[in-house]
């Protein structure tokens, strides 16, 4: 019984949010709007925010789990942004509130996990240490979220299959020069 009211609750969040703001929606619209008492929700979460953040963290599992034995790191990347641009009204209402955490969160997670398979698959076996990999990972993840979330704060106008393309192809291209640098300066 719980994963189905869970699921009732992210799903009539998600609904709540196509119209407004994450912080604008109390608990009360909620659950007036999902047909449940207040002590129903929280017997489930603990807030709004806890709602949102888990919802993220389930789609951003379930997004990796779907690309683990992918070839193409690209196609994880299309996936995101293609989750970020259908539900463009929500994402929309996070970004711009007061509260984007777990946005973030979910970028940060999905993006690292791009960022990392490409970095490895372009460092060769064994020619970099693992922490030069991870710096190198950790440093495009920033560059990529801070593009992503440029893209989301711009009204999400470029195409998501163009807009990976082109960061993949501008990443690959930066990889090695970058690893390099890394491996000799630590």
């Amino acid at each position: 019984m719980a994963n189905f009211t869970e699921k009732a609750i992210v799903e009539t969040l998600n609904e709540l949010l196509r119209k407004q703001t994450i912080d604008k929606i109390t608990v009360k619209d909620l659950t007036e709007a999902c047909g449940i008492s207040r002590n129903t929700f929280y017997y489930h979460y603990h807030d709004i925010y806890e709602v949102l953040t888990r919802d993220f963290v389930d789609r951003a599992d379930t997004l990796l789990k779907t690309h683990e034995e992918d070839e193409s790191w690209e196609d994880l990347f299309i996936d995101g942004l293609s989750f970020l641009y259908e539900n463009k009204a929500a994402i929309d209402h996070i970004y711009w509130s007061v509260d984007s955490d777990s946005l973030d969160r979910f970028l940060d997670k999905v993006v690292y996990k791009y960022t990392r398979g490409v970095v490895e698959e372009e460092s060769g076996e064994g020619r970099y240490s693992e922490r030069t990999i991870s710096l190198a990972a950790d440093f495009y993840k920033n560059a990529l979220v801070g593009a992503v979330l440029g893209w989301i704060e711009d009204d999400m106008k470029e195409n998501p299959e163009e807009l990976a393309h082109l960061y993949n192809s501008v990443f690959s291209g930066t990889i090695d020069g970058l690893l390099s640098s890394i491996e000799r300066a630590v």
